[in-house]
């Protein structure tokens, strides 16, 4: 690939370079034998790198987000993120965007692809009927993200040269606000609660501020009831075995027993973040209610199992998505807005911020957000209703105070 050769008291570096798809042969001179074979050892180095990535099978974008899976998601990911990656692969960019060769993207090309993209039908299948209902903006938004960190890792690779994902144009999206409740249509609902564990699961989420999969990993050994508070350390949540294999089942503290023909387990895991596992305090209100709960149960079946606050008489646990029914029954029973019960969260933080005058640290602390700046751009725009009180603060102080400090 390159030869030295001496001529004189030089030694020259000899090898051939492509200009303008001409062949041509450059000499380089240097003044010791030590300096050329370094030089010399360079260049092939570069040229088999070369030669490697012109004779890489990475071609289109369905190769190289396999590759990325492949080399970068598994030593990264959650079993959650993982899943939702592997999802939006299969779902969306193997069907649109998997044959397009990544030597040829630009950033018009990409912002071309997006614009066509937007008019497509949203993924669906048994559990996902969508077929009215197109691309959402969030969803181009994740696809995004996801393409542009397979690129940057492309890069870094030397499997193309630039990202051409780094200035891409995404269309103008409008951010939809969602509903939650306020604290008097959340006192309604536990007044009209008649079961006592749905309303242990709403006082819980609205006062400790927990999100779904936390509500339901809880076990009674979480519960501190010296200090009264409870420790938040783990997550529930479904997972393919597929998955859980692909990741040697990092990050799963206990899987419950299932049918071997399912090809999905119920596992307690780690939270997402370090910032998720916190104490939450109760309010004596909250510990009744799990004292109330605590002697109403009866003793699990399985052996050594997690001993979970919310369960089946056998052990089992009780799932999402039976809790989403009998919130959205009881929302129809107290004729509420019909909202997520993930809303009680957002509910719960907005309540917090008005307590504590803004305090964003300390409502931090309850929500388990790892980056502060959420609280700000999700839950900010709830205190207009603070924001109103102050400007009549304002007047009353500064415009009819005038006259009496002249």
């Amino acid at each position: 690939m390159a030869a030295i050769v001496k001529r004189g008291n030089s030694y020259s570096v000899v090898y051939y370079v492509d200009e303008k798809g001409i062949r041509k042969q450059k000499w380089e001179s240097y003044h010791s034998e030590a300096e050329a074979l370094r030089r010399k050892e360079l260049v092939e180095r570069y040229y088999k790198i070369r030669k490697e990535r012109c004779e890489s099978q990475i071609v289109t974008i369905e190769q190289l987000m396999w590759e990325y899976v492949r080399l970068y998601g598994k030593t990264k990911w959650s079993l959650s993120m993982y899943t939702f990656i592997c999802s939006l692969i299969w779902n969306y960019i193997v069907p649109h965007f998997g044959k397009a060769n990544i030597h040829e993207l630009s950033p018009r090309m990409v912002s071309e692809l997006y614009r066509s993209f937007m008019n497509q039908q949203r993924y669906s299948d048994l559990f996902h009927k969508n077929t009215d209902k197109k691309v959402t903006a969030n969803t181009l938004k994740s696809i995004h993200k996801l393409l542009h960190s397979a690129f940057e890792q492309a890069v870094l690779w030397e499997f193309v040269e630039r990202n051409p994902f780094h200035k891409a144009a995404l269309p103008k999206s409008k951010s939809n606000k969602q509903p939650f409740l306020s604290p008097e249509q959340i006192h309604k609902l536990l007044f009209c609660c008649q079961e006592l564990w749905l309303k242990l699961c709403i006082e819980l989420a609205f006062v400790c501020t927990l999100r779904k999969g936390e509500l339901l990993a809880l076990t009674w050994d979480d519960v501190n009831w010296e200090q009264n508070c409870i420790r938040i350390n783990k997550t529930l949540c479904r997972v393919s075995r597929e998955a859980m294999l692909e990741l040697d089942e990092r990050d799963i503290l206990y899987k419950f027993p299932t049918n071997k023909e399912n090809s999905t387990v119920m596992v307690l895991k780690t939270p997402k973040t370090e910032a998720s596992n916190r104490i939450v305090y109760l309010t004596p209100t909250v510990q009744q209610g799990l004292i109330d709960m605590k002697n109403n149960q009866k003793n699990t079946a399985y052996e050594n199992n997690p001993r979970l606050i919310f369960a089946y008489e056998d052990g089992r646990p009780l799932q999402g998505a039976v809790l989403t029914k009998h919130f959205q029954k009881l929302l129809e029973i107290c004729d509420m807005p019909k909202v997520t019960f993930h809303s009680l969260r957002h509910s719960s933080i907005t309540y917090k911020l008005i307590l504590t005058g803004g305090d964003i640290k300390a409502v931090q602390g309850d929500s388990g957000h790892a980056q502060a700046d959420m609280i700000t751009e999700l839950y900010g725009r709830i205190l207009d209703k603070n924001r109103k009180i102050g400007a009549e603060r304002f007047e009353s102080a500064f415009f009819k105070n005038a006259g009496n400090e002249l």
